[in-house]
């Protein structure tokens, strides 16, 4: 008995003592936190702030605006672990020590007493930022697993701050980009107005990036996922691991990760920060999504050595190394043959490795013809007698449905507008249109004017003869709720009753529309019969008209002339046909109004970059087409240009200069680089708009619509090359969401079956899984539904061109299309999709070639001889008359060459001067081809 006691009464005393201890231990702490809560450090570079707990400030010395996010710390790693395959655990920290080493050096320990593992933080501040050491390790005599490793990311953006000024917005806030892509991987973050400083977050030697996640509303991301990754639903491209510990004091008991929190100062220098701190440098040429007839031009740059590139289907790719580049990249030519997902690992340096995920897609030309079908053929509603009928609505590649007001997936009330109205429905028609100008087809064109007589006129929109508001757009849910006070009143029974036809953004849709069938009807006349091309004209110059007049005047705080509207900049091209046919009254109304909003956005708003939001992606088309109109268009001074019913205010100009055009168009480019990824080696990231942290909307509609912006901006107005790169992987970028292929691929890479084949989703879902703005659970992948893609797809025949150029990294090449060099004579077939735009681009001279209507013929090459200075290739008739005597408009632009002579079948043309550096010859085509050549001065 008396032993019991005894061992009682020692086991007291020990735990007496280890409370005592652990006391002291607190103590200890709370004295060390009392003296120091905080340490300020800074050098040449950068400042920042550490807390009791971690980083809390960083920011370079020239920078006002912190980095990380208010109350959070940059480097509180997270750790789940476990023993002998049990259940998972967390790493409890939420006792930290910190003690100072010398002056730019503090070490966290962070750990709980009898915990197995300790976690050991060391920050360190260099000249080229923050680099962060994390060190784990067993404490005990057993093995450990790690199944996560989580660094969670806390930084000052726009998604966690609402109700922000622009301002704020604007020069306040940071959007990122990433790259998780193992050992070479990345987080940047840039401010929405494009200015410097940008910040990197990269990994070091020996340390991976594996997965990412928006648990808890946190974005993090993870160097082991087992734990976390292999519980989560939906698919992902690279192994969840984990990392087994050997017992205390054993080799292989403890691991180290290596973070760098630093920054580049401008776009140009991000690369090679990249390169600088040992990660790879990746360039896609012409970008990571890939049509099966173009070959891949890649180049990798990297402190080191390459030692293998392995493709995921061996089998079916093909990786020839070409040598090393003048710019230091080492150069490679791949052809994928496999349709999809295609994953290239690049092993390096012996034990780092990191993956390139592109996408094969089906030639540009069949993507463009098989959406066009399907939209006609899978995605038109012939309802005779419903209000519905000739509706082009969404399709449901899930459940291989077409939505509609009988069958809405829960597009009801105010949703009902994804299925029947708006920017979701009112893209496909133009795009079908569009694609008509290019590629006529008589049934598709038939189902145009189906739907314009039976679902556009009298119906969504006003006729000439309804009183007011004649031409109105009817807006969400659709316009039979619009139409109708009693089902309108159940929809927003607040409403203020005000006339459904104020929502701008549905009004550029129709006027594209119109504005395509003007066209159609006047290279096919025979082919339509519900309206000829003066009716088309005239739709598509009073829509116009009604777009600036009604919206604004319906209700004031809409903002026509302040926000960017996707597709308006078709307005530009009615202008011109206005005044070709004379109707110089309605051009000259629509030219005023154009620059009322030109100059507001050039000279009355520092950040005219907002639409439906306050930072918005779909603004980036207008606004650079506002800025181009501006340059190439000299504007005159104005006095009470207009009224501004919102803040009470007259706009007026007294001074207006190309050159504040030519700033604001640099300005904008900055801002548009701000939300699409260029420096990411993922089809769904590079060039791609992505500008929240969920990344359930990465890749959209937007990616084409405002690469445009980019491209012609690198072939206009930049020697940058870069902007050739970003514009041109913009462009393909999107095409990764149709749901195409053969019959080896089953037909669809996302959604198996013929009958899905020329499907499209709306955007692109990068996370694991998540719930996009539209509410439908969609896992890793495009989305079901296809909604606004069309409007992006819309925008690739303005945006489609064949470029030859020769550049810094990769030489001379090919965009859109391939290229081959026989001494002074190079040859490229124009695979782009639309083949009636090319570009030759080189320091000694330039020019640009573009047809109006009809095309390069197809697989036949555009030669130019440098020797002979001349170039050479054939225009096919697309016509569907194809005997009939049409004319077509063959537009040169160039920096120093100057057309001597221009030849069609050997007879010579007129040529005849536009401006400076702009011709224009006019092209009879009677027959099936002709056969063109340019002589240069």
């Amino acid at each position: 008995m008396g032993t019991i006691k005894n061992r009682i009464h020692s086991y007291q005393r020990k735990l007496l003592k280890k409370f005592s201890l652990i006391v002291l231990w607190i103590c200890l702490g709370t004295f060390q936190f009392s003296i120091s809560q905080e340490y300020k450090w800074s050098n040449a570079q950068f400042d920042v702030q550490f807390s009791k707990d971690g980083l809390t400030t960083f920011k370079t010395v020239t920078d006002s605006v912190n980095l990380i996010a208010p109350n959070h710390i940059w480097g509180n790693i997270g750790v789940n672990y476990r023993v002998k395959g049990e259940d998972w655990n967390s790493l409890k920290t939420n006792f930290t020590r910190h003690s100072k080493i010398n002056a730019n050096l503090l070490v966290y320990k962070d750990s709980i007493f009898d915990m197995p593992l300790y976690m050991n933080r060391t920050y360190y501040l260099d000249d080229d930022g923050v680099h962060l050491k994390v060190e784990i390790g067993t404490t005990v005599d057993r093995e450990i697993e790690l199944g996560d490793v989580i660094f969670p990311i806390y930084w000052n953006g726009t998604d966690r701050n609402k109700n922000l000024k622009p301002v704020e917005v604007f020069e306040g806030t940071f959007l990122p980009k990433q790259s998780i892509s193992l050992n070479s991987s990345f987080i940047s973050f840039s401010k929405p107005s494009g200015k410097g400083p940008f910040y990197m977050m990269l990994t070091n030697e020996g340390t991976p990036l594996e997965y990412f996640d928006t648990q808890d509303n946190t974005y993090k991301v993870y160097v082991h996922a087992k734990a976390t990754g292999t519980e989560t639903e939906g698919n992902w491209r690279v192994p969840h691991t984990s990392v087994l510990l050997a017992p205390q004091g054993k080799s292989g008991s403890k691991v180290t990760y290596n973070f760098t929190l630093t920054a580049a100062s401008k776009y140009s220098t991000m690369r090679d920060t990249l390169y600088n701190h040992g990660l790879l440098d990746v360039r896609a040429a012409p970008g990571y999504t890939i049509p099966r007839d173009l070959d891949l031009n890649l180049a990798i740059r990297v402190k080191g050595t390459i030692n293998a590139i392995v493709p995921e289907f061996p089998q079916l790719t093909k990786i020839n190394f070409i040598g090393k580049g003048d710019a230091g990249y080492n150069i490679y030519n791949v052809q994928f043959s496999k349709l999809g997902e295609n994953m290239l690992t690049v092993k390096y340096n012996n034990t780092e490795q990191t993956v390139l995920e592109f996408f094969c897609t089906e030639p540009l030309e069949t993507l463009i013809k098989k959406r066009s079908s399907f939209i006609v053929n899978k995605q038109q509603h012939k309802a005779p007698g419903k209000w519905w009928d000739g509706l082009y609505s969404v399709y449901d590649m899930k459940y291989n449905k077409l939505r509609g007001p009988e069958d809405t997936d829960g597009f009801d009330g105010w949703w009902g507008y994804v299925i029947a109205c708006d920017d979701p429905i009112l893209g496909k028609a133009p795009f079908v249109a569009a694609k008509n100008v290019v590629y006529p087809n008589e049934a598709e064109i038939q189902s145009l004017e189906y739907h314009l007589e039976h679902f556009v006129w009298g119906g969504l929109q006003r006729t000439d003869e309804e009183k007011p508001y004649p031409y109105g757009v009817y807006g969400v849910p659709n316009w039979y709720v619009s139409r109708n006070a009693k089902l309108h009143e159940m929809v927003f029974p607040n409403d203020d009753k005000a006339m459904q036809i104020w929502r701008a953004y549905d009004y550029p849709h129709l006027i594209k529309l119109y504005y395509h069938m003007y066209q159609i009807a006047q290279n096919s006349p025979e082919q339509v019969n519900y309206l000829n091309a003066e009716g088309y004209l005239q739709r598509a110059a009073e829509t116009a008209k009604a777009y600036y007049k009604y919206p604004y005047e319906i209700w004031s705080w809409f903002d026509t002339y302040k926000w960017g509207i996707y597709n308006e900049k078709i307005i530009l091209d009615v202008i011109a046909a206005l005044e070709k046919s004379g109707n110089i009254t309605d051009a000259d109304f629509l030219r005023n109004e154009w620059e009322k909003k030109a100059k507001y956005f050039i000279y009355d708003d520092a950040y005219p970059y907002r639409s439906e939001h306050s930072f918005d992606r779909t603004a980036f088309e207008s606004s650079y087409a506002l800025a181009k109109y501006a340059v190439e268009n000299p504007m005159q001074p104005d006095t009470n240009l207009w009224f501004d019913k919102n803040k009470q205010v007259w706009y007026s100009h007294p001074e207006v200069h190309v050159s504040n055009a030519k700033k604001f168009m640099e300005q904008q480019h900055n801002a548009a680089l701000a939300i699409r990824g260029w420096l990411m080696p993922k089809y769904y990231l590079a060039g791609a708009d992505c500008a929240s942290y969920k990344h359930t909307g990465d890749l959209s509609y937007m990616s084409i619509m405002g690469g445009w912006s980019i491209l012609d901006y690198g072939l206009f107005y930049s020697t940058n090359k870069d902007w050739l790169e970003l514009g041109y992987n913009s462009y393909l970028s999107s095409w990764a969401l149709m749901n195409t292929g053969d019959q080896d691929s089953d037909y669809g890479y996302w959604y198996a079956g013929k009958e899905r084949d020329g499907a499209s989703g709306w955007s692109f879902n990068s996370a694991k899984n998540g719930i996009p703005w539209y509410g439908k659970y969609e896992e890793r992948g495009t989305w079901r539904y296809d909604g606004e893609i069309d409007l992006g797809y819309g925008a690739a025949f303005h945006t489609a061109r064949t470029i030859v150029v020769k550049d810094s990294v990769f030489g001379w090449h090919a965009y859109g299309g391939n290229l081959k060099i026989q001494r002074h004579k190079m040859s490229v077939i124009p695979r782009d999709g639309v083949r009636q735009q090319f570009s030759y681009i080189n320091s000694e001279s330039t020019f640009h070639l573009s047809l109006s209507t009809d095309g390069f013929k197809d697989n036949v090459p555009v030669t130019i001889n440098s020797r002979t200075k001349k170039i050479n290739f054939i225009v096919e008739n697309r016509a569907l008359n194809t005997s009939g005597l049409h004319d077509i408009d063959l537009r040169i632009k160039t920096n120093k060459l100057v057309p001597k002579s221009i030849y069609a079948d050997s007879k010579k043309l007129t040529i005849t001067k536009e401006g400076r550096n702009n011709w224009v010859v006019e092209i009879p085509v009677s027959k099936e081809q002709i056969m063109l050549e340019i002589h240069w001065e």
